[in-house]
């Protein structure tokens, strides 16, 4: 089963490396189009090297990740027995961040998030909304879908893949 994953992932990452085919036209430089095309070339062969390392990442692992919106990924470690988290609940996690390559973000973090708000990250976000209350989860976030080129202004540096083990501790459903 985990090599059956495996071979997945790697054909998902091989099917958006073939993006990268896309030649580049080298116009004048006063044309905006040629550097929306060279933005675009670069964007996609960031995702696409992203998206293998992920890939790698998890292979090494042995994980049974399951693909989500934008990028994220997600395996659930401990399944949650309590209510589903759902767009604008109020949601209090604890979460240790690490980048793709080990280095440790945030040792162990607290907050209190709207996950419909996309906070803290997207990539984070689209992973709670995939949890319960109670449940523990590994979710990989491509720079993308994180802090993207900015970074937090703090541990997180410009394109990095976040690598969360985050808990679902309390979700409060939003009034109607």
């Amino acid at each position: 089963m985990r090599y059956s994953v495996f071979i997945a992932m790697t054909c998902l990452a091989s099917m958006f490396a073939g993006c990268r085919d896309v030649p580049v036209v080298d116009l004048p430089s006063n044309n905006g189009d040629t550097l929306k095309e060279h933005m675009i070339n670069a964007n996609r062969h960031i995702a696409n090297s992203e998206a293998l390392q992920i890939a790698e990442y998890a292979h090494r692992r042995g994980w049974e990740m399951t693909p989500l919106s934008g990028g994220t990924w997600l395996l659930e470690v401990k399944a949650g027995h309590g209510v589903k988290v759902e767009f604008d609940d109020t949601v209090s996690i604890r979460y240790r961040m690490e980048a793709l390559n080990g280095t440790v973000l945030y040792a162990e973090k607290e907050e209190t998030v709207l996950p419909g708000r996309l906070q803290p990250t997207r990539g984070l976000a689209v992973g709670l909304l995939a949890l319960r209350e109670g449940s523990r989860a590994c979710v990989i976030v491509p720079s993308e879908q994180g802090y993207g080129v900015a970074g937090d202004g703090n541990a997180v540096k410009s394109r990095l893949v976040l690598v969360y083990d985050v808990e679902v501790l309390t979700v409060n459903k939003q009034k109607k």
